[in-house]
């Protein structure tokens, strides 16, 4: 039977987890085979909060509460705003796939209007994180809601003071700086370059609501460089040993933590290539693994988890015990023993554990599903996605 995954529309979080998920079903090598997702994003939401690897173009978090706004204006009523939702947002798919025919990162261009995840689902926590979004609501209850909201923006229109109070400020979604910026004849015309306005917007909105991120930080910095760097890794970063000391704390666990799991996906792959008797992965991936214990593995022999742990733990996202005790025991096998029978016999016992029936070490089935590279891609804490982000930004921010 086919897995699938649901969610509760009234937690948005997990619904955002849940399709970064699904992103990540459809490139294999990506998985999170070893369950050591919590980890991840806890790293990667303190440094990069409201991000998500499935974003593409800073501008979406101008044109959704724009489009938004302007269905408020039109009191479209409850019951027809998911649809018309979908409507704005199709139309602004084919306004920007006409004024930006090369261009990247179009959300739906190739799915058109069969998009599964329209640009406001894509971004409904970077909006709230970084307070352009008013309250706590899901996107779903946005919609479910626009009656009431329609209800207490007459009821302010019809105050004599026309002066909107802080018991009723509750009916106001979008911040009013964002709206102001809305350019004229909207959605028609519209680009993907951030202007000058817009990008002060967001630092003034990032220094006002994630200030002890390293997403803010690096964007003050970029106030006064003419290029924003563009290293590979967030840990190679020119002006890393600049960071404030928790983020290069985290930073170097969130290293660690991807130099060990590179090591353990190495080790996994092989062993499958072993069983599926396939010699040419099997020769590929000990020379990979040999490589790795070169090169990579020196970086967690004095790795302390104890100190490592409180940074991650308690942080928004689920951390079992046996996660921590599996990358503690990987971590100390690894490094005493490298591609041993107790190494080899953890990574089978945490996959299966995790897998139970579909477990590729014990299902022929689910072995034949196997790509040859499962797991194996970095770990990144969304750096790629946050290093476009930036460079849109400061071409923004030097826009005159």
């Amino acid at each position: 039977m086919p897995s699938t995954l649901s969610w509760l529309d009234h937690d948005h979080a997990a619904a955002e987890r849940s399709m970064r998920l699904l992103h990540l079903f459809k490139e294999r090598e990506s998985r999170d085979e070893f369950g050591i997702g919590g980890i991840r994003d806890a790293i990667a939401d303190q440094l990069f909060p409201g991000t998500s690897t499935i974003q593409t173009r800073l501008r979406y978090v101008f044109f959704i509460p724009w489009l938004f706004a302007q269905m408020e204006e039109n009191n479209t009523p409850s019951l027809k705003y998911q649809d018309a939702g979908k409507q704005a947002e199709s139309r602004l798919l084919q306004i920007l796939c006409k004024t930006e025919p090369t261009a990247t990162g179009i959300i739906g261009r190739n799915a058109g209007s069969e998009v599964k995840q329209q640009p406001s689902s894509v971004y409904w926590t970077a909006l709230g994180s970084w307070g352009i979004r008013n309250g706590t609501e899901t996107r779903q209850q946005y919609f479910a809601h626009a009656d009431r909201r329609h209800a207490r923006r007459s009821q302010r229109r019809r105050r004599d003071d026309n002066e909107i109070h802080d018991d009723e400020a509750t009916g106001v979604v979008w911040h009013a700086g964002i709206l102001k910026l809305c350019p004229p004849g909207f959605p028609e015309g519209c680009g993907l370059a951030l202007s000058a306005d817009e990008a002060r917007f967001l630092l003034d909105r990032w220094t006002a609501t994630q200030r002890d991120s390293l997403l803010t930080w690096l964007a003050l910095d970029l106030r006064h460089r003419k290029v924003a760097p563009q290293p590979e890794n967030i840990w190679a970063h020119p002006q890393f040993a600049d960071f404030p000391t928790r983020i290069k704390a985290l930073i170097v666990g969130g290293r660690k933590v991807a130099a060990a799991m590179r090591g353990a996906a190495l080790l996994y792959n092989l062993q499958l290539a072993e069983l599926e008797r396939r010699d040419k992965l099997v020769t590929d991936y000990e020379s990979r693994l040999s490589a790795w214990k070169q090169h990579e593995l020196a970086d967690c022999a004095d790795w302390k988890l104890a100190e490592f742990w409180p940074l991650v733990i308690g942080k928004g996202h689920s951390i079992s015990l046996d996660t921590q005790h599996f990358l503690e025991s990987w971590r100390a096998i690894a490094v005493a023993e490298g591609d041993s029978s107790a190494a080899r016999q953890l990574i089978a016992e945490r996959e299966m554990k995790l897998k139970g029936a579909r477990s590729r070490f014990t299902n022929p089935a689910a072995r034949k599903q196997w790509s040859g590279a499962a797991g194996t891609a970095p770990l990144t804490y969304r750096w790629p996605v946050v290093r476009e982000m930036l460079a849109e930004w400061h071409a923004g921010w030097r826009r005159k």
